[in-house]
């Protein structure tokens, strides 16, 4: 998997990107920090490992926890809970429930970039059976920090520094230089 940090940069831009606000917006903060924080939140499965569950089962590591219907009630719940954030934004309940989805669906498509045993359960509760894409560049991330101390920590931050964090900030750029060329206000 990605590191949680990782996670948490690729929701907060797209988040971003669908804001129609520029970041000095009041609520943006708030709004960018709740989407970075739901890109993060299928990895609260972590405690399965401590409750003895196989990281294959349903109920494991990247199981349902990981899953497009997950995505939809955590952006459902979000979506209701985050109105403060998403509304001083002009956001709208449809959209800040389809960004807030989005958001907790892309934790599962980048571990589908990893070279992880185990792909996420992205059709969980219908369907068992684990994703992941042909191409994975990125350096599945250690579960326990002293493996984080050798080679294995750098090359995880090598590839996630060149396959996420550099691919989010050309799109925050992006966002900028249009945001300058058509204005401040939106979209």
């Amino acid at each position: 998997m990605p590191t949680v940090i990782t996670h948490a940069l690729a929701g907060a831009t797209l988040a971003g990107l669908c804001a129609p606000r520029p970041l000095r917006a009041p609520g943006m903060a708030g709004w960018l920090l709740l989407c970075g924080a739901a890109a993060m939140l299928p990895d609260l499965d972590v405690i399965t490992f401590k409750l003895g569950i196989p990281y294959a089962s349903p109920w494991g590591h990247r199981g349902v926890s990981h899953s497009l219907t997950l995505a939809l009630i955590a952006g459902g719940v979000l979506a209701v809970l985050g109105k403060r954030w998403w509304s001083r934004l002009g956001l709208g309940p449809l959209r800040a429930f389809v960004v807030l989805s989005l958001v907790v669906a892309s934790h599962a498509l980048l571990d589908m970039w990893t070279d992880a045993t185990h792909g996420p359960a992205l059709a969980m509760p219908w369907h068992q059976g684990r994703f992941l894409f042909d191409w994975r560049p990125i350096e599945g991330s250690p579960l326990r920090l002293h493996r984080w101390l050798g080679a294995k920590g750098l090359r995880v931050l090598s590839s996630e520094l060149l396959y996420v964090w550099l691919p989010c900030l050309l799109l925050w750029l992006a966002r900028a230089a249009w945001l300058r060329r058509h204005g401040e206000g939106g979209r």
